[in-house]
């Protein structure tokens, strides 16, 4: 097994390639480095690509296409150790037969627990209350308030793999669960979480909390405008953790500024969000710097996963449980 580990040496390379996975890469076949602190291009990957049959790719990778399939005869797998794999893939590597594997799974589990943790911090006021200690010493008046999640009716906006993750994750707190997809909902999911399919209408208008899991393709920008917010009830909390321009954000901004509802955002349609955006000054809103998930503990993980499962199928023909098939990918975010 030959590997081409294309992950620039900066900051980022240890959280993934720990001294242990560096030791394990290395362990199972040769490996090829990116010593440089920056991205190749892809005619430098080209050039000494080889005989690889592994190509390990990070966020800001080189699409592997013809001009480093051409000069790649070996090449059989691309390991993705982010999420989605649209930046990375191409028509030529289905064509030439080229697998694919991800952590978007483990990205996925870690983005539900990351909305768990978003839905309480919102719902009993984390950031107020302790901002409020710090700075002034204010301790708990009779008149402050805060919510819970138990027996909410949760909202949750296309059934995906984080979708998946999540309606596991709220079953303690006995949630009622709507969810709205473009496909009917798995049948054993309906069953086994009490799952209910509603219309986008519907998400919008009945529930306490309304929470947007779905992937940016040209079909879903701005799937979230105007019309939906507004149905937004009363003391509703609305969380994005899916990409900033599934949701129209100058529409939001004109909602939030009625009051109605709060909203914990994580994506944005520009990132970094601009020092002039409007949201900086709500107060009915709590901002995060996209950091819903992988926590950065958990890249290391991934690395070393996904390392053992490439092996393990380049060796001896095991199964691929991180693959994403061309279908699969034809519907994941393209960013």
């Amino acid at each position: 097994m030959e590997s081409f580990v294309t992950l620039p040496k900066n900051a980022v390379f240890p959280t993934f390639f720990t001294e242990e996975n560096i030791a394990l890469a290395e362990s199972l076949g040769k490996v090829i480095w990116n010593e440089k602190n920056t991205h190749l291009t892809p005619e430098e990957i080209a050039d000494s690509i080889g005989d690889s049959n592994i190509y390990v790719t990070g966020w800001g990778s080189p699409r592997l296409d013809s001009r480093i399939i051409d000069r790649a005869p070996d090449l059989r797998l691309l390991v993705h150790l982010c999420g989605t794999v649209v930046p990375f893939v191409s028509d030529e590597m289905w064509e030439r037969g080229i697998r694919v594997i991800s952590g978007n799974d483990f990205f996925a589990e870690s983005v539900a627990e990351g909305t768990i943790g978003y839905m309480l911090t919102a719902l009993r006021d984390i950031p107020k209350y302790s901002t409020r200690l710090k700075n002034d010493k204010i301790w708990k008046t009779s008149s402050d308030t805060n919510c819970g999640l138990l027996g909410k009716t949760v909202g949750i906006v296309s059934y995906g793999a984080i979708a998946r993750h999540l309606v596991r994750m709220l079953q303690p707190f006995r949630v009622k669960i709507k969810v709205y997809d473009i496909k009917p909902l798995p049948t054993d999911d309906v069953v086994k979480y009490g799952l209910v399919f509603a219309s986008l209408e519907e998400v919008f208008s009945t529930c306490d909390i309304v929470t947007v899991h779905t992937p940016l393709n040209d079909q879903t920008h701005h799937l979230v405008g105007e019309e939906l917010l507004s149905r937004l009830p009363q003391g509703c909390l609305f969380i994005n953790t899916s990409r900033g321009a599934v949701v129209d954000q100058a529409a939001l901004e004109r909602q939030l500024a009625t009051g109605r509802f709060r909203a914990l955002l994580d994506v944005y349609e520009k990132e970094p969000l601009p020092p002039e955006s409007p949201l900086y000054a709500r107060d009915n809103v709590i901002l995060m710097p996209h950091m819903a998930g992988p926590t950065v503990d958990l890249r290391r993980d991934i690395t070393r996963s996904l390392l053992i499962e490439a092996s393990e199928y380049l060796k001896n023909g095991a199964p691929l449980p991180h693959e994403i098939s061309r279908a699969a990918a034809s519907v994941m975010s393209r960013s």
